[in-house]
């Protein structure tokens, strides 16, 4: 004879939404993508263009500025990965004592990397200019910002931000891919292509990022619905 808990158990599974047959439910698989192709590339992209930019041969080219050189090479490399790490520790919560070590990491290799990049942008001679030096001004404010929101228990927008400053990060690594891949797609100069391929992808990041905002509130949704009805009465 049944008894009334398990009749009770009965109407929870019976109001449990049916699982998809052989869905491993896996929680975190978007973010482990996402994160991981951003990681494997910046792996590739250090393997294939940054080291080579240190061999004695290509260092000649930079004899002027080799601390400059080695501080946004090395801190770039440091940057890519401890971001991240920090992303993704953030977004999934797994191993979580380690977010704040790996995000100050990036936080401080980041800085020193965008401040270089300013800091080369003046040499006109030498580097593309004002679309690098202006991408590393905007991941210090997109940093900044995240750290204020996260000193200020703002725990959403610090995601966001951290999200909208990792891209930002990334976008270096999309942009040497891009060149390499499809010289002369955009046309003009190699600054043109550094604008493009740095400002398409945080723009697309905000969009992504502010998508729900703009989506119907559910009393919208049922006012709509009964305007609907009203209509084909």
């Amino acid at each position: 004879m049944l008894r009334p808990s398990d009749l009770t158990r009965l109407g929870m599974a019976a109001q449990a939404p049916a699982r998809r047959f052989g869905s491993p439910g896996y929680r975190h698989a978007r973010v482990d993508a996402l994160v991981g192709a951003a990681v494997v590339s910046s792996l590739v992209f250090i393997w294939l263009i940054a080291v080579p930019a240190v061999t004695p041969a290509r260092l000649v080219r930079h004899a002027g500025h080799l601390p400059l050189l080695w501080t946004h090479i090395l801190g770039g490399t440091v940057m890519l990965l401890a971001g991240a790490a920090a992303l993704r520790i953030g977004l999934t919560r797994s191993w979580f004592r380690w977010h704040r070590p790996a995000g100050y990491i990036y936080l401080a290799t980041g800085a020193l990397t965008s401040l270089s990049a300013i800091v080369r942008s003046f040499d006109a001679t030498h580097t593309p200019g004002l679309s690098t030096g202006t991408l590393g001004a905007v991941w210090l404010v997109f940093a900044a910002m995240a750290y204020r929101a996260v000193k200020n228990r703002r725990l959403d927008q610090h995601r966001d931000w951290m999200i909208r400053a990792y891209v930002a990060a990334w976008t270096f690594v999309f942009c040497r891919f891009f060149e390499r891949a499809a010289p002369g797609v955009i046309g003009g100069t190699e600054n043109d292509a550094i604008w493009f391929t740095w400002i398409a992808p945080v723009l697309l990041c905000e969009v992504a990022l502010q998508w729900k905002q703009g989506a119907a509130k559910p009393y919208q949704l049922e006012e709509n619905g009964r305007a609907a009805v009203r209509d084909r009465a």
